[in-house]
């Protein structure tokens, strides 16, 4: 059985998936005009205290997929671009303490497993095709002329392999 955490990070950029770790409708489903960050953070911070703790934690890999969303998207143009690299070196390191975070828990039991799958894979999912997108775009855009942002998701790539 696969750990509930397994992170793999793919395509020319970084393309999120969070393989076998759950998502639910109880996150509120952004429009496309809003941050990702704003409605995930928001409904995940309020009821974090009153879950348990696998589950908290898997909460905290969704904000943190909306954080590299929105990093991304608001990538247009090599000012930008450039200024994105710090945030994405920062949520390297955020995201390997996430990853390892993981070990200090017990293991789920299968019921608990599945439940969660079921809750929340479904938003994992369309985060990670949203990342994608964004990733694709700025490939498309040859990184906007930065040669740093290409080495930053090239490290945050690593860091979480």
């Amino acid at each position: 059985m696969k750990p509930l955490h397994l992170v793999i990070l793919s395509s020319a950029t970084a393309t999120l998936v969070w393989a076998n770790t759950p998502g639910s409708a109880l996150i509120p489903q952004p429009e496309p005009s809003t941050p990702v960050l704003e409605s995930t953070a928001a409904a995940t911070t309020a009821t974090d205290a009153k879950l348990d703790p696998g589950e908290a934690r898997i909460r905290a890999g969704i904000v943190l997929q909306g954080i590299l969303h929105d990093t991304l998207a608001g990538v247009k143009d090599k000012e930008s671009a450039e200024s994105a690299t710090g945030a994405i070196m920062r949520l390297s390191r955020e995201m390997q303490e996430w990853a390892q975070g993981f070990a200090a828990l017990p293991p789920l039991d299968e019921e608990t497993r599945g439940l969660y799958e079921e809750k929340y894979l479904p938003i994992i999912r369309q985060m990670n095709n949203r990342i994608k997108a964004q990733g694709e775009r700025i490939a498309a855009a040859e990184f906007y002329g930065s040669q740093n942002l290409p080495a930053a998701l090239v490290r945050l790539v690593q860091a979480m392999q």
